[in-house]
């Protein structure tokens, strides 16, 4: 099949520097469960993080999580939750974290009075100079990469990588792999399941490094919110006590014409709207099936695209400054053939464990202009896995 290079076919834009000053290190991990304190159901995505360490974790679907234990306080955070701080003597000797889910303190009136346009456009236009950290710096993180065909998983991906970024800002006359240097350094789970059709295959449904590594910049994602997007509708609004949650949708457009509409996405701002602390945004489509060609299989084909998520997510240093905790981009569509129509689901995520003010990697070994599961050095191997599979990926790994 050729390579679902979605991104082209639909024009998609598809922490260690370490004080250790009254911090007592304890060598070895720890797996903790994070569950919901009304439901006890697992939450996705909870960031686990020392604050002053710049060293932390998500949790997966399960709701599970790794992380090295250290004597310093713990925060817990999650877009739809309230944030938790833990002393170390609270979570020592515990196995499970529970957070609140965040209620909604607005009235209506309140709602419908925001311009969420012009409250973007005033971050967007401030330069992120005051609330995120834009210094030089290396992160430690793991990158995962899923396919699935028709809910079937196909393909599992998660590897350890350096990312060096001069700072947090895209800037759109560099190249991307000027502004980037990825060093991929160990993989943990890699599985490509065959698969016999006459043009899916397990290895399409990706976003090259290029578009993936321009679209976790948030001033990337806001130029577009700001100066592309129109008819912003406000659709709820939730206080809490650090943060304000609006709910929008809105409607983006590409050389003058609808793209793509924004529905049930979600920005994240800090008490007094000067700044983002969490961005979640659903795009969903209606154009119908547009025709390609696979140049691997040699095949016509009909692709739709359904539906499009980013998730962009930072956490909070000990300095009060912003950094990136992690960043997740998928991808909903239709793949049709004579014989067969198959749903497909790319997912790509990046999640950052521990950042290195200062250090920077001088080379790299990854190609921004191949997926990553094409860039696997020979041999590569870890033990030291940090980000945890979920049961059904354990489940196809042995199959």
């Amino acid at each position: 099949m050729k390579r679902l290079r979605l991104a082209n076919n639909t024009r998609l834009f598809f922490q260690v520097f370490i004080s250790l000053a009254g911090v007592i290190g304890i060598a070895q991990s720890k797996d903790f469960l994070v569950l919901d304190t009304i439901s006890k159901t697992p939450i996705d995505l909870v960031q686990v993080f020392y604050p002053d360490l710049e060293l932390g974790s998500i949790s997966n679907k399960d709701g599970n999580l790794r992380l090295p234990l250290k004597a310093a306080k713990l925060i817990a955070s999650h877009i739809n939750y309230n944030e938790k701080a833990f002393a170390f003597d609270d979570f020592k000797d515990k196995d499970t974290l529970f957070l609140t889910p965040k209620r909604n303190t607005l009235n209506e009136v309140v709602i419908y009075s925001l311009d969420l346009k012009a409250k973007l456009a005033a971050i967007y236009n401030s330069n992120h100079l005051q609330a995120y950290a834009i210094k030089k710096v290396t992160h430690n993180c793991t990158y995962k990469e899923t396919l699935k065909i028709n809910d079937s998983l196909t393909r599992l991906f998660q590897v350890q990588l350096d990312w060096f970024s001069k700072n947090s800002f895209f800037r759109r006359d560099v190249a991307i792999d000027k502004q980037n240097i990825i060093h991929l350094n160990t993989v943990d789970f890699s599985k490509i399941k065959t698969i016999n059709k006459a043009v899916l295959d397990s290895s399409g449904g990706y976003v090259e490094n290029s578009g993936f590594f321009t679209y976790l910049h948030l001033n990337f994602l806001l130029g577009r919110l700001v100066n592309t997007a129109k008819d912003y509708s406000v659709e709820a609004i939730e206080e809490n006590d650090n943060s304000v949650n609006v709910y929008f949708s809105a409607i983006q457009t590409e050389n003058g014409k609808e793209a793509f509409k924004y529905k049930n996405s979600l920005v994240v701002f800090n008490k007094d709207y000067t700044s983002i602390k969490s961005l979640k945004l659903d795009m969903l489509y209606s154009e119908g099936f547009k025709q390609a060609f696979s140049r691997l299989q040699k095949k016509p084909y009909k692709i739709k695209m359904r539906r499009h998520l980013v998730n962009l997510s930072f956490n909070t240093l000990s300095t009060n400054k912003y950094a990136i905790g992690y960043f997740t981009f998928q991808i909903q569509a239709t793949i049709k053939t004579k014989a067969y129509q198959d749903n497909v689901t790319a997912t790509q995520s990046l999640f950052v464990n521990e950042s290195k003010l200062g250090v920077k990697i001088k080379k790299g070994n990854v190609d921004f202009f191949k997926p990553f599961f094409k860039n696997i050095p020979n041999r590569l191997h870890t033990s030291d896995v940090k980000i945890l599979l979920t049961k059904s990926e354990k489940s196809f790994l042995k199959d």
